[in-house]
């Protein structure tokens, strides 16, 4: 016999999210649009619970909602295997390492600046707020 479906706050609680954010990724095309009673109510499938668990563990990994969309149909999918899924962990990671990259490069600039700031000159002689006025320098492209 199966369980009787979810009402929306029950599902809710159950995944650890508030209503709207059931109602988000319904408009999104990440949770199937569920049966209604016929007061409105909706009713989701067991099954809901479990491809919520898979949307927000992503998201915690850093996989966009259109990236998750692709995994779950990838769920869907008969012909799609373990090594798809992992290309797009493996594009997630390429991304995560592109910005931590990003993220130091920010890190050694900061702490330059910092070094730079006497702190006991006037805003308008201070070497930081000199710096953030100066026009930016062109970025140069990377070599891979």
């Amino acid at each position: 016999m199966e369980p009787a479906p979810w009402s929306i706050g029950q599902l809710a609680r159950a995944a650890g999210v508030s209503v709207a954010a059931l109602r988000f990724y319904e408009r999104r095309g990440l949770l199937a649009r569920p049966v209604r009673t016929a007061s409105g109510h909706r009713r989701y499938p067991q099954e809901t619970l479990g491809r919520l668990r898979v949307v927000k563990r992503a998201q915690e990994l850093g996989f966009t909602l259109a990236e998750i969309v692709g995994l779950l149909d990838l769920a869907g999918d008969a012909e799609a295997s373990c090594r798809d899924v992992c290309e797009a962990v493996q594009a997630r990671l390429d991304h995560v390492e592109r910005q931590i990259a990003v993220l130091r490069e920010q890190r050694g600039r900061l702490r330059q600046l910092r070094a730079a700031c006497p702190r006991t000159r006037p805003l308008r002689e201070c070497p930081v707020f000199v710096h953030l006025e100066q026009e930016p320098r062109p970025r140069q492209r990377r070599r891979r």
